[in-house]
């Protein structure tokens, strides 16, 4: 196992949210050394926190085509790495939209990833 694959599995390890949000995280992110392209988000959403696959929902649909990358190039590690802004679903806030990402993960994790 290589330094970024020991450090993945302990960033997708990491419960430090547990009471901000008020349901398990599930830190979704993926990446190797040998990735070309960064794409850098907000931080996962329902759909994705519960699928744990990244920008598997219509926002992701969009960016691909964009991006004019099909599914299998997109979410393969070793050509596109996915590191979000905060790792886990942030919940909605009292008007039912996402929150934004806390700014922990940056703090924490951001640095020794990048």
């Amino acid at each position: 196992m290589n330094k970024l694959d020991a450090l993945l599995q302990e960033v997708r390890a990491c419960r430090r949210c547990r009471d901000a949000f008020g349901f398990e995280p599930r830190p979704v992110l993926r990446a190797e050394v040998t990735a070309r392209l960064l794409i850098a988000g907000q931080a996962p959403g329902a759909r994705v926190h519960e699928s744990g696959v990244p920008w598997q929902d219509p926002s992701g649909d969009r960016l691909r085509d964009w991006l004019a990358v099909d599914h299998e190039t997109f979410y393969d590690a070793s050509r596109i790495a996915i590191i979000p802004m905060g790792f886990c679903y942030p919940g909605r806030d009292a008007n039912g939209a996402d929150r934004p990402p806390p700014p922990v993960c940056a703090e924490i994790w951001h640095e020794r990833i990048l």
